[in-house]
């Protein structure tokens, strides 16, 4: 088990994992034949592990260190072994210690909640065009990097599922800047920001012929004005 791409050799993970196949899904409707609302809830990830140790002093040492390790405001990355490819965006919800202490060990359980599932990140070289398969159950966020080659005062990077033409089901970044080679520009889906070499251009998307939208699946056509990368994870129920 690996959490903030981090794990620890004095756990072992043991059998009796319990994790679900998708989060857990609440249906409203005003009427039997006809839905309103769905809602994806968190999905809850039971991790029972045997904790190694020489003496109790060491054991104490070892729950500080979990704790430093576990805690975080934030979720970080969650990814088992048996599950190649594939993470959770976790924080940790309980941990519950057992009370028999053995000579050099002690079971625990690791209690976390998470959302969607994600591959590992996939790169897309949109060498001005491309049409690219992307998998996965949902459409997902996304990232691009370009390296100007040469000097350029727009930018356009725009993306679409094959066969669809209504501009709300087309993702199109317009920029008016003057990039010069070498600049390295990143686009950020998710804080809908835009740098260059660090700064923060983002005040120069053309908002009347840009529209930010998440990655859809399926077979997606790519159009950029200058080679970029297109960065993203596929995103699973």
């Amino acid at each position: 088990m690996y959490f903030n791409g981090i794990n620890r050799n004095y756990i072992t993970v043991l059998r009796g994992r319990q994790r679900e196949f998708f989060a857990p899904i609440t249906n409203e409707s005003k009427f039997s034949s006809h839905l309103v609302k769905q809602d994806r809830g968190h999905r809850t990830l039971i991790i029972p592990i045997w904790i190694k140790y020489k003496n109790m002093k060491e054991l104490r040492g070892i729950t500080e260190d979990m704790a430093k390790w576990l805690v975080h405001s934030e979720p970080k990355t969650l990814e088992f072994e048996d599950e190649p490819d594939r993470l959770y965006w976790a924080v940790v919800d309980d941990t519950i210690n057992e009370e028999t202490l053995y000579n050099q060990g002690t079971e625990a359980t690791i209690t976390f909640i998470a959302g969607y599932k994600y591959s590992h990140e996939r790169t897309i070289d949109v060498n001005l065009t491309a049409n690219e398969p992307i998998e996965g159950h949902k459409s997902t966020t996304w990232k691009s990097r370009t390296t100007f080659t040469s000097n350029q005062s727009v930018f356009e990077l725009e993306f679409k599922q094959e066969g669809k033409e209504k501009l709300r089901d087309i993702t199109k970044i317009r920029l008016k800047y003057n990039f010069v080679e070498g600049d390295i520009m990143e686009i950020d889906y998710s804080k809908r920001k835009v740098t260059v070499n660090g700064e923060d251009i983002s005040n120069t998307i053309v908002i009347l012929k840009s529209n930010f939208a998440e990655l859809p699946i399926g077979k997606v056509d790519f159009e950029a004005s200058h080679k970029t990368d297109v960065i993203y994870s596929e995103r699973y129920y």
